[in-house]
């Protein structure tokens, strides 16, 4: 398993994003790190969500993830961070 308290190496903020520019951005941000950053860890930077509007960049970009990991795609291993507001994405 692994050590998610190691500081990522780069962060990806997607805040003021629609969820359809966000989720296109996501993809090309995580294959190209992918390829620079061979097993390294990133940052998504994703926001929480407006008060009662729930939180659709992070649902979506989750559910991106997920599929990719199991598909074995570019993500190896991911986890919400504390507070929700970010993912961890370990790469391929």
């Amino acid at each position: 398993m692994h050590d998610w308290t190691r500081p990522p190496d780069h962060h990806f903020d997607l805040h003021g994003q629609s969820v359809v520019e966000a989720l296109g951005n996501v993809e090309r941000y995580l294959t190209s790190q992918a390829g620079a950053r061979r097993g390294g860890v990133v940052r998504l930077i994703t926001g929480r969500g407006r008060s009662g509007g729930g939180a659709p960049i992070r649902t979506r970009v989750g559910s991106l993830l997920r599929r990719w990991r199991d598909e074995g795609r570019v993500v190896r291993d991911f986890v919400l961070e504390p507070g929700e507001g970010s993912f961890l994405v370990r790469l391929r």
